[in-house]
């Protein structure tokens, strides 16, 4: 007979699907959106389409593997017990060189969200204190702009964007990357709303918007500013301001002798006229709401800009109104309970540039490196440093569902399961709910969880050497994951006891306007223009503009990698397509270049060479080019070996790490001779 699972999708997306399977003599057989959860409704994206075909790929490891030498793809079958017996072992032996665990090193982000996902940074803890990588290559720099204004990271329930008369979409493509928005917003445009969308490119999503503003990348803070000026200049600011902000006259200050709308038009590409009257607009409409998309703080200027879009909704009085505000993200239904482990005082690296600053660690040196949830040879910058890191390691463990690039580099490969073979607890840091992940199947192979992974070596470092690991080395998925519902999740979910959660997904109590009695959590506790935590971080105290970094005569033109709908950084959940990626150019280019549409041409700057076939996108600016995300054979050389990490401007107070400035990527174009090509 089928029988029916839950699950929450834990991949790294605003939407955070609700999901029903259905097995059949234990095999599943379909998947289906769970109409109990009032975001998601019962419908699912793309990406959740292959799933099936995702837990049972032969290409899935099942597994545990050793490779004989780095990258020959020399691997061989080995057992659990082995391959635990080889991580423990070097394990003690590194801590008794150097007489502590600093030499041991996890690098962990997100290529599943999940509560239970932290088991491997409660098994390093357990451990004593390791080297950690810390910090975010997605929001950083954003979370503190929004945290120096408001006091926490926090938005409305995004629903109430449907109550917006007028919806900005900045920088945002949910088209693409939030398709459970996209009805909201559409319902809004049928009671009349007005949607516009400002981007450097005209995305799906722009296409579909009553109005599209096109931007200069890294210049969206100034054209916040600008506006800023207007509303001051016309006297549509709200006049209850002085009650609630702080900073107000300094700012206004800083508009006035600062900003120039001429110059703030030549340098943005949107005319002068037309940012008054988008200011205009936008301060005599209520409500009216900002979504602001991530790529904007990807740039060495990114936290400035997100404190300009801030400043602009507070100036219009669009903060704490209902349908109205910025939008950028959360973290309040993140606060799950945690292993009970001790701080410990870790070395922190930057994710961003942890293979640089991992090379200038020496005491002690890193010897052991274990990859969870990460794939940093097709993601991060600063390859060569990969590289040399690679070679200095002693062991490097990697728990991954296929041989990803970074794979590849790994002496010891642990096959992970997918959310359909464990337990788990998974929220969203764009809506509030939360959910049960319930397994439906058994384990592929012998495929473990992550916790099951950390309590199996917990228990194999004791055996070595007793009191070497605090971890617990046995328990229930089920009940870990009813216990990260602390006493303070429960009281957000208004829930009695974690069972509870078991029946359906809950939505958080939290009002569905935030900041709505302009009760902010800041050291005034008032909104701030003016900013003691950033001027204490080193920061400009109001929100300024500060110019992002620019292509140069070498490299002309900067490089943009957006989402795709069909792929989150190098998860793809469609078939590989091709062995090379797609360069979309200003059709001017191609005649510059000398270039056909379909032509093999190069990419290149200090750092790599890419080889790419040319397609032509009419809006793109002379000086822009976009690869997407495309799902492209292993062979293939990796956009990323073009990334330098230059870092964004903030990110260390609440995102524990500043950003990387990925949109500061600069190449040069050329066109190859056929010789030259090599597809």
């Amino acid at each position: 007979m089928p029988e029916k699972h839950y699950h929450v999708c834990p991949r790294n997306c605003y939407d955070t699907c609700s999901i029903i399977s259905t097995t059949v003599n234990g095999v599943l057989v379909s998947i289906e959106g769970n109409p109990a959860h009032d975001y998601t409704k019962g419908k699912l994206c793309p990406k959740a389409m292959n799933d099936i075909q995702k837990v049972y790929n032969p290409s899935r490891i099942r597994y545990p593997m050793r490779q004989r030498q780095r990258f020959s793809g020399n691997w061989e079958r080995m057992s659990w017990d082995e391959a635990l017996d080889m991580i423990a072992q070097k394990i003690i032996d590194s801590k008794k060189h150097d007489g502590n665990t600093l030499s041991l090193a996890l690098n962990k982000y997100s290529g599943n969200f999940g509560a239970l996902h932290n088991a491997m940074e409660w098994l390093f803890s357990g451990m004593g204190p390791t080297t950690r990588a810390v910090g975010s290559p997605c929001w950083s720099a954003g979370v503190d702009a929004q945290t120096y204004d408001f006091g926490k990271f926090f938005c409305s329930e995004p629903r109430e964007m449907g109550h917006a008369k007028l919806l900005w979409l900045w920088g945002v493509n949910p088209a693409w990357t939030a398709v459970h928005q996209m009805p909201i917003i559409f319902d809004a445009m049928d009671r009349g709303s007005k949607v516009i969308c400002f981007d450097t490119y005209l995305s799906d999503t722009a296409a579909r918007s009553h109005r599209f503003i096109q931007v200069k990348p890294g210049t969206d803070g100034l054209l916040a500013l600008a506006m800023c000026k207007v509303l001051c200049e016309e006297n549509l600011m709200d006049d209850k301001l002085y009650d609630y902000t702080l900073g107000l006259v300094e700012f206004i200050d800083y508009l006035t002798n600062s900003i120039d709308l001429t110059e703030a038009a030549e340098i943005t590409g949107v005319k002068a006229e037309i940012i008054r009257e988008l200011a205009i607009e936008y301060g005599q409409t209520c409500p009216a709401c900002i979504w602001v998309g991530f790529g904007l703080q990807r740039y060495t200027n990114g936290g400035q800009t997100l404190r300009a879009i801030d400043a602009l909704g507070a100036l219009a009085g669009h903060i704490g109104e209902k349908g109205g505000g910025v939008h950028y993200g959360h973290f309040e239904t993140w606060k799950f309970a945690g292993a009970g482990l001790p701080e410990q005082q870790n070395r922190q690296l930057n994710i961003n540039r942890f293979a640089r600053e991992a090379l200038a660690c020496d005491k002690p040196p890193l010897r052991v490196l274990w990859l969870s949830g990460r794939n940093p040879l097709a993601q991060d910058a600063d390859l060569k440093h990969w590289h040399r890191l690679i070679q200095q390691l002693e062991l490097i463990v990697i728990n991954d569902l296929f041989l990803t690039k970074s794979a590849q580099a790994a002496d010891i490969f642990l096959p992970a399961t997918t959310h359909y073979e464990h337990w788990d607890l998974n929220s969203s840091y764009w809506h509030y709910w939360v959910g049960i992940n319930e397994p439906a199947i058994n384990p592929v192979g012998e495929a473990k969880s992550d916790l099951e992974i950390a309590w199996n070596l917990s228990a194999k470092l004791n055996r070595f050497e007793k009191g070497s690991c605090s971890f617990p080395t046995s328990g229930s998925e089920r009940e870990t994951a009813l216990k990260q519902l602390g006493p303070d999740m429960l009281r957000m979910l208004g829930l009695n006891t974690p069972e509870e959660i078991l029946d359906r997904p809950i939505k958080a109590k939290f009002p569905p306007t935030a900041w709505e009695n302009h009760e902010f959590v800041t050291p005034s506790k008032r909104y701030e223009f003016q900013s003691s935590r950033a001027l204490a971080a080193g920061l400009p105290a109001l929100p300024v503009f500060e110019p992002a970094l620019l292509p140069s005569k070498e490299t002309p033109l900067r490089l943009l990698t957006p989402h795709h709908s069909m792929m989150i950084n190098s998860q793809s959940y469609q078939d590989a397509l091709s062995d090379y990626y797609d360069l979309y150019i200003n059709p001017r280019l191609l005649e510059n270049y000398g270039l056909k549409i379909g032509e093999t041409a190069e990419i290149w700057n200090e750092y790599a060479s890419l080889q790419v076939k040319v397609k032509v996108d009419m809006s793109l600016p002379e000086d822009v080019v976009i690869i997407y995300q495309q799902a492209i054979e292993q062979r293939a050389q990796a956009r990323n070996a073009l990334l330098n990490s230059n870092l964004s401007d903030m990110g260390d107070v609440a995102a524990g790490g500043k950003g990387l400035a990925i949109n500061e990527t600069f190449v040069s174009l050329r066109k190859l001779t056929p010789s030259e090509r090599s597809f």
